[in-house]
């Protein structure tokens, strides 16, 4: 059985692989945290809304009772939060503060083993649903 093709398991696949991609743009910021005229890089943050609106991932609510209650509409979204760009630059015109680029690596490592706990969990849940335990 091919987990990727269950939507669940596709959308931590793919977050999976943003967090690697976003780990490795900040592994070369602080590389370069000496290079002149290098300006620090990060990838464009995924929006939790964008990951449900898509077509594979989409889940309706469907009423299989007549005393279900009737979704009235769309949450109210919230506001996407911005990074500001690094106001500090070195006389080289290096942009990188490797503060900063350290606080985004450990931040991006705590999504990391958080999302990895919830495909651990997932596949124990598998696991036990057709009867191979649930350890994990």
């Amino acid at each position: 059985m091919d987990l990727t093709k269950l939507p669940l398991f596709a959308k931590i696949a793919q977050r999976m692989n943003w967090l690697g991609e976003r780990q490795k743009v900040l592994s070369e910021n602080i590389a370069n945290a000496d290079t002149p005229n290098f300006a620090a890089r990060d990838l464009k943050p995924q929006k939790f809304e964008n990951l449900l609106n898509e077509k594979s991932g989409r889940v309706q609510p469907v009423a299989t009772n007549p005393q279900h209650l009737v979704a009235a509409g769309k949450a109210a979204s919230t506001a996407a939060l911005e990074r500001g760009k690094s106001t500090e630059t070195t006389v080289a015109g290096n942009g990188v503060s490797l503060e900063t680029e350290i606080m985004k690596m450990s931040e991006t490592a705590m999504d990391y083993q958080l999302i990895s706990n919830l495909y651990r969990k997932q596949l124990g849940l598998f696991r036990t649903v057709i009867g191979r335990g649930g350890s994990g």
